[in-house]
């Protein structure tokens, strides 16, 4: 499964219930349409931690980056760990 896809499964869990993976756009402000908080944003990047293995606390975090399912992509694509990279 693609980075972008696994994203936007995960806000749909977690944050979006009523909407499917499938109809997020990748370019959809979550920040401005309210799916995602400060406190879920710090959710995500946990996420994102344990799930890719991204060293979250040594590494510079743009708020920007995280504001589309594509940004978030991009940010886990560019620093994740391992062999799934």
């Amino acid at each position: 499964m693609s980075t972008i896809n696994e994203v936007k499964d995960y806000i749909t869990e977690k944050f979006a219930k009523d909407i499917s993976s499938e109809d997020l756009p990748s370019d959809i402000d979550l920040n401005a349409t309210g799916i995602l908080t400060s406190v879920s944003t710090v959710q995500l990047l946990g996420w994102c931690g344990r799930t890719y293995r991204i060293p979250i606390n040594s590494i510079p975090i743009d708020p920007d980056v995280l504001k589309t399912p594509e940004g978030i992509a991009k940010f886990i694509d560019s620093h994740r760990v391992g062999a799934d990279k």
